[in-house]
């Protein structure tokens, strides 16, 4: 599938991984439907043939209205990366409700929500790319990460059923891990020094996802794949 003038949906496309990928996607010349809280950023950044859209997240009825504009103004969408969460360390002892459910809201059930917006229309046209941001917390557990280790392990389940959904419709779904340290803001408050020696930027990566949003790698449908590999 040509790139330009493909309808794409990011999520968390403020700063880090999230805008390394939509500015990936501007030089392709498609259309961007840009999600961030940070509206200033987003602005700021000011990406070619961009809509950028004011939404926090953890706020579930802030993203449904949203949606309910999109919607209204009969917004197709031809990939959906869903990139945006959150992580601050917490022990179990210490996590509490509302953090469990912010981390959830922003990491999972916007992956819900948004996938039910694209989905009945990539049916209509029998095809369709859903991208869902993950990592090795999504398959793995990790020491003060029960909110979102449970979030990404919700993400690759998630994932998994809908690209068993979606194969009869041309629909292609997966996870995607960096595979690599990245320099963030949410990198540069969680990693230790050594993990920081090797960090990359995040535009390394970004070729992965627009091997996917092209529809080459169909075949990968319903796979946790490892950007870092999949972009060399």
């Amino acid at each position: 599938m040509n790139l330009q003038d493909q309808n794409i949906l990011i999520t968390g496309a403020a700063e880090g991984l999230g805008e390394s990928i939509a500015s990936a996607f501007a030089k392709e010349k498609s259309n961007l439907f840009l999600l961030d809280k940070n509206i200033d950023k987003l602005n700021l950044n000011n990406q070619n043939n961009a809509k950028n859209c004011c939404v926090d997240l953890s706020n579930i009825k802030e993203l449904k209205k949203m949606v309910d504009l999109l919607t209204k103004n009969k917004i197709e969408i031809d990939t959906l990366i869903h990139n945006a969460s959150i992580l601050t360390p917490y022990s179990f002892n210490e996590t509490s409700e509302d953090y469990w459910d912010k981390v959830n809201n922003i990491t999972l059930k916007t992956a819900f929500i948004l996938s039910k917006f694209v989905w009945q229309n990539m049916i209509y046209k029998k095809k369709g790319v859903i991208i869902f941001v993950s990592s090795r917390s999504g398959v793995e557990g990790f020491k003060d990460e029960s909110a979102y280790c449970s979030a990404k392990h919700g993400l690759e389940g998630l994932m998994k059923s809908l690209s068993l959904e979606g194969k009869e419709f041309g629909i292609q779904v997966f996870s995607i891990t960096p595979g690599m340290f990245m320099k963030t803001p949410m990198s540069q408050e969680n990693y230790t020094d050594e993990y920081k020696k090797k960090w990359v930027d995040p535009s390394l990566l970004t070729p992965a996802f627009i091997k996917l949003a092209s529809g080459q790698l169909g075949h990968l449908s319903g796979k946790h794949l490892d950007a870092w590999k999949l972009s060399k």
